[in-house]
Protein backbone atom coordinates (compact mmCIF):
# COMPACT_ATOMS: atom_id res chain seq x y z
CA UNK A 1 0.00 0.00 0.00
CA UNK A 2 1.52 3.28 -0.92
CA UNK A 3 3.31 5.57 1.72
CA UNK A 4 2.09 2.68 4.43
CA UNK A 5 5.82 0.71 3.86
CA UNK A 6 7.93 0.47 7.18
CA UNK A 7 11.42 2.23 8.26
CA UNK A 8 12.77 -1.45 7.47
CA UNK A 9 11.37 -1.57 4.15
CA UNK A 10 12.14 1.77 2.85
CA UNK A 11 15.59 1.11 4.65
CA UNK A 12 16.02 -2.26 2.56
CA UNK A 13 14.74 -0.37 -0.53
CA UNK A 14 17.96 2.56 -0.09
CA UNK A 15 20.32 -0.29 0.83
CA UNK A 16 19.29 -2.51 -2.32
CA UNK A 17 19.86 0.91 -4.73
CA UNK A 18 22.54 1.64 -3.63
CA UNK A 19 23.86 -1.74 -4.25
CA UNK A 20 23.30 -1.52 -7.75
CA UNK A 21 24.45 1.82 -7.86
CA UNK A 22 27.67 0.95 -6.66
CA UNK A 23 27.80 -2.13 -8.81
CA UNK A 24 27.47 0.16 -11.95
CA UNK A 25 30.33 2.08 -10.80
CA UNK A 26 28.99 4.46 -8.08
CA UNK A 27 31.16 4.92 -4.80
CA UNK A 28 28.91 5.15 -1.04
CA UNK A 29 31.01 7.68 0.87
CA UNK A 30 28.46 7.72 3.59
CA UNK A 31 25.79 5.68 5.10
CA UNK A 32 23.00 7.64 7.75
CA UNK A 33 21.38 4.38 9.12
CA UNK A 34 17.77 3.93 8.09
CA UNK A 35 17.51 7.49 6.26
CA UNK A 36 20.00 8.03 3.16
CA UNK A 37 23.34 6.89 1.48
CA UNK A 38 25.89 9.60 0.12
CA UNK A 39 27.53 8.78 -3.14
CA UNK A 40 29.46 9.18 -5.46
CA UNK A 41 29.28 8.97 -9.44
CA UNK A 42 32.53 7.59 -10.89
CA UNK A 43 33.19 11.22 -12.07
CA UNK A 44 33.56 12.31 -8.57
CA UNK A 45 29.52 14.26 -8.47
CA UNK A 46 27.80 13.02 -5.25
CA UNK A 47 24.22 12.46 -4.57
CA UNK A 48 22.33 11.16 -2.07
CA UNK A 49 20.06 7.96 -2.68
CA UNK A 50 16.65 7.90 -0.08
CA UNK A 51 13.06 6.50 -0.38
CA UNK A 52 10.21 9.01 -1.45
CA UNK A 53 6.77 7.60 -0.43
CA UNK A 54 5.97 4.01 -1.48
Amino acid sequence: MPGHSSPSERWARIKAESGRLVAAGGIVLEEFDGHHVVMADPEGNEFCVAAGPA
